[in-house]
């Protein structure tokens, strides 16, 4: 027997199972019955032959569907209501004029018959929000979201610092309604991670959502929220892989730095000589009143020693932005950053032009989930 997912949700779950395909049936035993009805809605140009086509592909994939007229407010939708256990999933859509069937989000051909049974396994697994897979804020729902956020900017409670991986995760506790759920990839790594591999300090406060990616990072992992085929809400632990749609490491400010860290941006007087760089980032944090965290991973990867860097700034009024910018140039950069609560801090990190765009994205994204 063999671990294979690891549930956070108030308390440590171990569930061991033999191998991957127990763990996929695992899976397919939390969908509830799904019944599927398609509404086609006719154009007013005659198209019995068109509609004809598809009434057979729909009954040679074993569905059903209705050819009608629009009434006074229908438009294609994909909706959903529950009777008991069983979902029922009116998926409606439009015949266009070219024979093809517009749905939301989705366009189908009469030569598109296996792309139209791939969407109905979707539709039957995942209810009519469909797969969460590849698509904008994680797949979730506006509320879905808010729920997760609403989650993930408390803050974190335990103090976190210099223990194992493992062990840090065990005391990151989550409610029964956002558990977190490790990959069976993830929890591979996890379980090869050397026992030198352990939290940082000061995530004590961060919010949980900040405080959780900055940990798995450092055993190269990554989270993302996503939505079972129940309809409930997780916490999926992944490899860390460029692009994936994870979880960021703290978001844009949603204020001007001299709004939430005035002291950071503000002119000082430095006169430096060979000051190692680590203990002029703990006068910063000092002067700052901010919390400083390193990126140990991107920086490790750059082969770039934090340890060895030293900072040489002749007499000059500068802020501590200004200073730390100039300092970590070319390899580094600090990031001022703000939590899911809103609380900034300080993250050093590798200056790529990837990341930089990255970041634009996230200002985005942010902005879309702060919208009523």
């Amino acid at each position: 027997m063999r671990r294979s997912a690891i549930l956070l949700s108030g308390t440590l779950l171990f569930l061991a199972i033999s191998d991957l395909a127990c763990g996929q049936t695992q899976i397919r035993q939390t969908v509830p019955p799904t019944q599927i009805s398609f509404e086609i809605l006719l154009p007013e140009r005659r198209t019995g032959l068109n509609a004809q086509r598809w009434g057979a592909v729909f009954q040679q994939l074993g569905e059903s569907a209705r050819f009608r007229q629009p009434l006074l407010n229908d438009k294609p939708e994909i909706k959903e209501v529950r009777s008991g256990r069983t979902r029922i999933v009116t998926a409606i859509g439009d015949l266009q004029p070219d024979g093809s069937i517009a749905f939301p989000d989705h366009r189908f051909r009469l030569s598109d018959t296996r792309k139209l049974a791939e969407w109905v396994r979707e539709l039957k697994t995942y209810g009519a929000q469909g797969s969460p897979d590849g698509r904008s804020n994680f797949g979730l729902s506006p509320s879905q979201l808010d729920q997760v956020m609403r989650t993930l900017e408390t803050p974190v409670a335990a103090e976190l610092s210099e223990l194992p991986i493992d062990q840090a995760l065990r005391q990151f506790i989550l409610p029964e309604t956002l558990p977190l759920r490790l990959s069976i990839e993830a929890e591979t790594r996890l379980s090869k991670l050397p026992d030198a591999v352990v939290a940082p300090s000061d995530l004590l406060g961060l919010s949980r959502g900040t405080a959780l990616a900055i940990l798995l990072s450092r055993a190269h992992l990554g989270f993302r929220p996503g939505r079972t085929p129940s309809g409930s809400l997780e916490l999926l632990a992944v490899p860390l892989v460029e692009d994936t749609g994870l979880w960021p490491i703290g978001w844009p400010l949603d204020l001007p730095p001299v709004r939430v860290a005035p002291k950071y941006v503000q002119l000082v007087l430095f006169d430096l000589n060979e000051k190692p760089l680590t203990e002029l980032l703990d006068q910063a944090k000092r002067d700052t009143d901010l919390r400083f965290l390193v990126d140990v991973r991107r920086i490790a990867e750059r082969e770039v020693s934090v340890d060895g860097m030293k900072v040489t700034q002749p007499r000059k009024l500068m802020t501590w932005s200004g200073l730390l910018d100039r300092a970590t140039f070319p390899d580094l950069m600090p990031e001022l950053l703000q939590d899911e609560a809103g609380r900034p801090f300080v993250w050093l990190t590798t200056r790529t032009t990837a990341q930089l765009n990255e970041r634009a994205k996230q200002r985005e994204s942010r902005l879309k989930i702060k919208q009523p």
